[in-house]
Formats: structure tokens, sequence, C-alpha cells
């Protein structure tokens, strides 16, 4: 039983530190490499992962959504905001 349920909660993020973001626009692994590189460089961001094929960039630190939103959209990729 334990196992059935950790396929549903194991999808969230349990590090408040972690948050994921929708990306569009990323078609392939250089694009989610260029991603990466630009908010890597935002102060307070540890460590960012991005995937094209589910559109997301998930980011941990204390980075504010502003200035990761501006490194995202300031190399041309479409920023829609937080994952619910």
């Amino acid at each position: 039983m334990m196992k059935f349920f950790s396929k549903f909660t194991s999808k969230k993020a349990l590090d408040p530190d972690v948050t994921v973001y929708r990306v569009e626009d990323m078609h392939c692994s250089h694009c989610e490499a260029a991603v990466v590189r630009a908010v890597e460089d935002v102060p307070g961001v540890e460590n960012a992962k991005a995937s094209a094929s589910a559109n997301t960039l998930t980011v941990k630190g204390s980075a504010t959504e502003d200035v990761i939103r501006a490194a995202v959209e300031g190399i041309g990729y479409t920023f829609k905001g937080i994952v619910k």
C-alpha cells in the first residue's frame, strides 16, 4: 500500500526551496542547457534543471520569480510562472 501511495506523492517538491516553473519554446537539449545556464547565473539560485519535453524549469534556491523570469525571457524563452 505504501508503494502505491508514494507514486502519487512523489511528484510534489518536498524541499520548500524548490520551485517548478513553466517555460515554453524549449525544443531540445540545447534549449534546456541555455535556460539552465541563464538561470544558474542568477543570485540565489543553487541549482536548476530544465525539461523541454515537459516545458518545465526546476529551481532550487531563494531567487525570486521576477529575477528568474527576467533571466529566462532575456534569452528569448516564454516564462509562464509557477506550475501548480
